[in-house]
């Protein structure tokens, strides 16, 4: 069995009289590439937020490894291994794209003040494997040619790549995509859905993806989980989810609605 990467047990938000998130539970194998899907309001995005410190859950237990996240912050998540995107993209409009990933890497360096204000030959030499990895990052997101431009004149596709880019420099274990198909076209979905499963085997991350195209969830992702009003009511693999009339009641609704 593969080892267990991500585990949430029982997890709980209410907001006032409404519950959120009742009882989430996800277990994520490292090295998996798995869906979180549901209708739209089904609590998705506060899960995400629950995994990342936004939101800090009235109950229940989130544990990355052997290591409890409950808690800690946004960045203190970010440091433990944990990065994400948005649904709505948040990128450093007025950097350059190259500069962008190069914020994202200084989480991972060592060097302190004084290294950093005397430029040390250890200093010297973490800026320099973070400006190699961040070139790296530019090729395999095919934005090397535009790593001078600034964010904001990037194509709507091309922002969504440096998104995923900037949060893949903080060389985090697992990997949060908020809806990273939202707003492209066929042919740059089709991309994506390449682009994902080798960001997966080429830095050895574990994925997890919301995402309401069904045909890139379908075709990229091994397990699925599905969520409805903050309840999880299936998971299993695509054709297990596909079929399931749970599933298809709660995207489609009952005769009598």
């Amino acid at each position: 069995m593969s080892e267990t990467l991500l585990q949430v047990r029982d997890l709980s938000l209410a907001f006032g009289g409404l519950k959120a998130v009742d009882g989430f539970q996800l277990t994520l194998p490292k090295g998996s590439l798995q869906a979180l899907i549901g209708p739209n309001g089904a609590g998705k995005t506060t899960i995400f937020n629950l995994l990342t410190g936004v939101y800090r859950p009235d109950s229940g237990e989130i544990r990355l490894g052997d290591r409890s996240l409950v808690g800690l912050r946004p960045f203190q998540v970010a440091r433990a291994g944990v990065s994400r995107t948005f649904q709505n993209i948040r990128l450093f409009s007025d950097l350059t794209v190259m500069d962008n990933i190069l914020v994202a890497t200084q989480m991972r360096l060592r060097h302190g003040l004084f290294a950093a204000v005397f430029r040390t030959g250890h200093h010297l030499g973490e800026e320099a494997a973070a400006h190699r990895y961040a070139e790296e990052l530019l090729e395999v997101m095919d934005l090397r040619g535009q790593a001078s431009e600034y964010a904001r004149n990037l194509p709507y596709g091309h922002q969504r790549r440096l998104e995923i880019a900037r949060a893949l420099a903080t060389q985090p274990q697992l990997l949060l995509l908020d809806e990273p198909a939202a707003g492209m076209n066929t042919g740059e979905k089709r991309e994506l859905e390449t682009l994902i499963r080798d960001i997966r085997d080429r830095f050895k991350v574990t994925i997890l993806l919301i995402e309401h195209d069904m045909s890139l969830v379908m075709n990229v992702c091994e397990r699925i989980t599905v969520v409805d009003h903050g309840v999880v009511i299936a998971e299993g693999e695509p054709e297990e989810i596909r079929a399931n009339p749970r599933v298809i009641e709660a995207y489609l609704g009952t005769n009598e609605e």
